[in-house]
């Protein structure tokens, strides 16, 4: 179970860095080919995770990309609803906007995955490079969407 586990942080972890990566790059299918094939990935240190002998679950992976390559503007629009007035897409941090789109497809999936599951993940990955101010802005954005998809 526990290996499991790990394999579903680790392939959640890979899906946010592919979608970070196509800010430099926009060919998702690349990208997804390059992280499913490769045995390389740099895990920031302050993850407190062990991923060296971890797999990544690829259907999941493919799954959530899948999602967010379809649907980008239907998840996009649930953060949009949830930002303060003034504030745009384009003024969250890439990164963060990458971790959002991950756990928002992620709950679009699986909408049954409980809310405590999701933020705790989500929020995991948002402190390791980012302030308690964005963890707090992290955990709010997906505590209203979650509610929304599972009203």
């Amino acid at each position: 179970m526990k290996n499991n586990l790990l394999s579903k942080s680790f392939t959640r972890y890979a899906a946010i860095q592919a979608l970070y990566n196509l800010n430099f790059s926009n060919n998702l299918n690349d990208i997804k080919n390059y992280l499913t094939t490769n045995k390389v990935f740099f895990i920031d240190s302050n993850l407190d995770l062990n991923f060296k002998k971890t797999k990544m679950n690829k259907v999941f992976f493919c799954k959530i990309l899948d999602l967010i390559d379809k649907d980008k503007d239907k998840i996009d629009e649930f953060i949009k609803l949830n930002l303060s007035k003034g504030w745009s897409l384009e003024r969250l941090p890439k990164v963060q906007l990458a971790i959002l789109r991950v756990a928002i497809a992620e709950m679009m999936i699986y909408p049954r995955t409980s809310i405590a599951i999701i933020i705790s993940e989500y929020i995991m990955f948002t402190e390791s490079f980012f302030t308690e101010k964005e963890c707090s802005f992290t955990n709010a954005i997906l505590e209203k969407i979650y509610k929304k998809i599972n009203a």
